[in-house]
């Protein structure tokens, strides 16, 4: 059976165009991070065929907290998606929090996704998903960059990435990854 290859133009709307991956198999670590300081832990760039496109980007942040910076609980952990240096997949208007606690919620953060410490997250890293599609109305190479927070409200402390934050040198050890895949999308 002969292959006939399709231009992208062909495709119909809805359809996978490309897909970029990257993965972090690293432990690595950011000294003082907090919700008004987050670092990029994992990036990777795209170049879409038509400015009508949209970019699903997908993946997940292994992250903790490393011991010797704190020992406590952490509030969350956290993650931000940039275009480029554009935030980008997170609320723009926090009014609608202040309705539901019924009193000012201004000084909240804006995230994409959190998950809650299990109080574990100074010695075991947790898992922050991420899913977001985006439209970049763009034919130049665009580049997508995920940063990961740690949040102690008043404090900044050193992130982990991929790795647990105590060394028991124990099976309770563990090293973990960190993922993105980027998709184009016909619009």
């Amino acid at each position: 059976m002969a292959l006939t290859q399709l231009r992208a133009g062909a495709f119909p709307s809805g359809s996978v165009i490309q897909t970029v991956t990257t993965t972090d198999l690293t432990a690595g670590t950011y000294s003082s991070v907090d919700s008004a300081n987050p670092e990029t832990v994992i990036s990777t760039s795209i170049t879409p065929l038509a400015t009508s496109s949209k970019i699903l980007i997908t993946g997940f942040l292994s992250l903790g907290c490393l011991y010797s910076s704190y020992t406590g609980r952490l509030d969350y952990l956290g993650v931000r998606l940039k275009r480029g240096t554009t935030v980008i997949g997170e609320p723009t208007d926090l009014s609608t929090l202040t309705t539901v606690h019924g009193g000012d919620a201004t000084g909240s953060r804006p995230m994409h996704s959190v998950v809650k410490d299990a109080g574990y997250s100074v010695s075991r890293s947790a898992c922050v998903p991420f899913h977001w599609m985006d439209s970049p109305s763009t034919t130049s190479s665009t580049t997508y960059n995920v940063q990961g927070i740690i949040e102690k409200v008043g404090s900044a402390y050193t992130m982990i990435r991929n790795g647990n934050g105590y060394n028991y040198n124990t099976d309770e050890s563990h090293m973990a990854t960190c993922n993105l895949t980027l998709m184009e999308i016909k619009g």
